[in-house]
């Protein structure tokens, strides 16, 4: 059993993770050349439940695990699909856009009272997203952001109802148990394509074993510790970097630019994100609960 840990450890260990999430949308990129999405996100959310299954079995948590299964499935599957089109930068700066619409999607959903500071992030984001996609005038605009901006509602929906329940059932076994739908969902769509699961070559299993085992597994669990000590606040603030460092992998790795007017859009919504973000402590209850890698 980990102890508990030090503040500072705690921003170490979620740096670490928003550097892991950011190395993601690399990894994915590079894998889609020699896997189709079915496929990997079969054989990623596999792996990742087989890797949880030391959790135990909630029963409370079956619905809550099927409504997050659909959602995440959803948002994985879009942001893989989306990388096969866009490219690695654009991807983790568009999901990023789920921060400004958590807080929208909580208002119509549940009702909640939204700040005006959310309504100006939204705006700041949207003038960044128009940069980064019309860089190169209309015809630079593809369907790979488009399924990638999905995602960052998929994702703002998991957020939301995952902030409902999770204080509700056991957290381990909700994070295996969504794994189970995901994979069901992901071979349902891979059936036609197993056959290529034997041409996929080693160094493709070995980059989802760091999808499945790293970016899902260790992060649930550095998060989960880490959380405990740092302010939800703080957390937020650290997981703006998550575009950056993708943004940075995909530079040094994958050769991808953003050129001046993208950089421009990518800070704009850094600055929404931030404006989203940036509040006074919120009692524990309010934390962030641990979510999957991009």
């Amino acid at each position: 059993m980990i102890g508990r840990v030090s503040p500072l450890v705690g921003v170490l260990s979620l740096v670490l993770v928003t550097l892991i999430w950011g190395s993601t949308f690399v990894v994915v990129k590079e894998a889609l050349g020699t896997i189709p999405v079915p496929l990997l996100l079969a054989v990623r959310f596999t792996l990742a439940a087989s890797t949880l299954a030391w959790a135990k079995w909630d029963k409370r948590a079956v619905v809550p695990a099927l409504v997050l299964g659909l959602l995440s499935f959803a948002g994985f599957a879009t942001q893989t699909a989306g990388l096969t089109v866009t490219s690695a930068s654009n991807a983790a700066f568009i999901t990023g856009l789920s921060v400004i619409l958590t807080p929208i999607v909580a208002r119509v959903w549940l009702k909640r009272a939204l700040s005006g500071r959310i309504y100006l992030a939204a705006v700041v984001a949207l003038a960044g997203l128009a940069l980064m996609t019309l860089r190169e005038g209309v015809e630079s605009i593809n369907g790979g952001d488009i399924l990638v901006l999905s995602t960052a509602l998929c994702y703002a929906l998991y957020i939301v109802y995952l902030g409902e329940v999770a204080g509700k059932v056991r957290g381990t076994s909700l994070a295996m148990m969504q794994h189970l739908p995901m994979a069901g969902l992901a071979w349902l769509w891979a059936a036609p394509q197993v056959g290529k699961l034997a041409t996929v070559p080693v160094e493709t299993y070995l980059a989802i074993a760091y999808l499945a085992v790293v970016a899902t597994a260790l992060v649930a669990i550095l998060q989960t510790y880490a959380q405990r000590v740092v302010p939800a606040h703080l957390t937020a603030l650290i997981f703006v970097l998550e575009p950056v460092f993708a943004a940075g992998f995909a530079a040094v790795l994958l050769g991808e630019r953003l050129g001046t007017l993208g950089w421009i859009g990518a800070a704009l919504i850094l600055v929404a994100m931030l404006v989203a973000e940036l509040r006074l402590p919120v009692p524990a209850r309010d934390r962030l609960a641990p979510r999957d890698g991009g």
